[in-house]
C-alpha cells in the first residue's frame, strides 16, 4: 500500500542528521548515535522510510525524445516570428529616424545652452543683486568681520610661505670673481 501522505515528521534535533545518515555523509560515532536514536523513536525511524521511498522517485528524471526537443525548437521559432509580424506600424515608421534623432537632439541641446549662455552673460549681476536682498542683514557679515577675515587668510598665506623659505631656502647667487673687480676698480 503506497502512502501519498507527507513526509513524516523527525525529531527537531535529529532532522539534519537523518539526512546525512541516508546519503552516508557521516563518520562512524555519529552514525551510532543515530542509529541508537533509530531504534528509539518510531517517528524518526518513518522519516527515514520516507526518505528511501521518494528521494530515489525524484532523482529520476523523464529523458525526452530528440523528436520532443525538434518540436520544441520549430514551436519557438514559430511563435518569435509571429511575434516579429505582430510589430507595430510606427516602429517601422521611426526606424530611419533613430539613426540621426540622437545626434539631432544633442546638438539641439547645445544650442539651446549656448543661446541661453550668450543672452544670460550680462545679467548675472541682477540675479546675484537680487540674492543678497533676500538675506537678512542680521545673517551677513559686516564689512568690518570681512576684512578681518580676509586679514587672516593672508596671514595664514605668509605663515605657509615662511615655513617653505625654512624648509628649503634658495642658495644665494655667487658673485663672480670678475664682477668684484669691477666693483673695485669703480
Amino acid at each position: 500500500m503506497e502512502r501519498n501522505l507527507p513526509l513524516e515528521c523527525a525529531c527537531k534535533s535529529f532532522e539534519e542528521d537523518l539526512v546525512l545518515y541516508y546519503y552516508g555523509e557521516m563518520n562512524d560515532t555519529e552514525r551510532g548515535r543515530v542509529e541508537r536514536h533509530l531504534s528509539n523513536c518510531a517517528a524518526c525511524g518513518r522519516f527515514i522510510g520516507d526518505l528511501r521511498r521518494l528521494l530515489p522517485q525524484m532523482a529520476n528524471s523523464e529523458a525526452f525524445a530528440p523528436s520532443f526537443w525538434d518540436s520544441y525548437y520549430r514551436q519557438t521559432m514559430a511563435k518569435l516570428a509571429r511575434r516579429e509580424q505582430k510589430e507595430s506600424w510606427w516602429r517601422d515608421l521611426l526606424a530611419p529616424a533613430r539613426v540621426w534623432m540622437l545626434p539631432a537632439f544633442g546638438t539641439a541641446a547645445v544650442a539651446v545652452l549656448a543661446i541661453a549662455l550668450v543672452f544670460n552673460k550680462g545679467d548675472s549681476q541682477r540675479f546675484s543683486d537680487r540674492s543678497m536682498g533676500a538675506i537678512p542683514q542680521e545673517i551677513l557679515a559686516d564689512a568690518n568681520q570681512l576684512e578681518f577675515f580676509k586679514t587672516m587668510d593672508m596671514l595664514e598665506a605668509l605663515s605657509k610661505l615662511e615655513e617653505q623659505v625654512d624648509q628649503n631656502p634658495e642658495p644665494k647667487p655667487e658673485r663672480s670673481s670678475r664682477l668684484d673687480g669691477m666693483q673695485a676698480n669703480a
